[in-house]
């Protein structure tokens, strides 16, 4: 059997993992349909993923159940959106250092971290995903000046910006001028280990860079905001690199 067959017998057994992992019951026939393969591919495939230890339960027939037992893999974690994401930035963070110990499987374990979860939840991530942005280390420039965020405003912001919140606080800027905002948190940026809100200001109405850091206080309102990501991005692509 040639590289290009054992390619693609691995590519189609994940996509048989993550069928079941998606949802609690299959068919056979349906199994087939899904991933247009014949019934006796699926039958050898299924008893391949058995005998490599993944606890697949299955009928005889076409129209028999086929199921993963329990919560198996990733799905054991019971991770939530937030959680999933905060993982998926860990990785963003260690690929942008770009370690050359580190760094060779970072894009196919974040894949497989996101495709891991039930559809429903995949499709929530991955609009999260885009809105978290990766760049480059943080400037000796900006380290000088840089303090520890305060955890009760981290808390006030990552529900704003996961719950599309606006969210009132007080900023002081470089020159320590304090104001006062209220702010749609669109697009969470990272220059290692200093982050950024790229946010609307309801205020000013007009986009605006914050420093967590430089937050010193939050408020959080029930007010919803919809997501106007190409317009915040918008003059900013100079800044802004790779999302998660």
């Amino acid at each position: 059997m040639g590289k290009g067959s054992l390619r693609e017998k691995k590519e189609r057994h994940e996509k048989i993992i993550n069928c079941l992992r998606s949802e609690s019951y299959w068919t056979s026939a349906r199994l087939c349909d899904q991933l247009d393969i014949s019934y006796r591919t699926l039958m050898r495939d299924l008893a391949e993923l058995k005998e490599s230890g993944v606890p697949i339960e299955s009928e005889r027939g076409r129209g028999g159940g086929i199921s993963i037992v329990g919560r198996w893999g990733l799905n054991r974690l019971q991770l939530n959106n937030s959680e999933v994401i905060t993982l998926l930035v860990s990785l963003g963070i260690t690929e942008s250092i770009k370690s050359p110990i580190l760094v060779d499987n970072i894009h196919s374990i974040k894949s497989r971290i996101s495709s891991a979860f039930p559809i429903e939840q995949q499709q929530i991530i991955s609009k999260v995903r885009k809105r978290v942005l990766i760049g480059n280390i943080a400037s000796d420039k900006v380290l000088q000046g840089y303090v520890q965020p305060q955890q009760d405003v981290i808390g006030d912001l990552s529900d704003s910006f996961f719950n599309l919140t606006k969210v009132k606080i007080k900023y002081k800027s470089a020159n320590n001028e304090l104001t006062e905002r209220l702010i749609e948190p669109h697009i969470l940026y990272l220059e290692f280990p200093v982050w950024y809100f790229l946010c609307w200001d309801d205020l000013r109405k007009s986009v605006r860079l914050f420093r967590i850091d430089r937050i010193v206080h939050t408020k959080k309102t029930n007010m919803i905001f919809k997501l106007r990501r190409n317009e915040i991005l918008r003059g900013r692509s100079d800044k802004l690199i790779n999302h998660i």
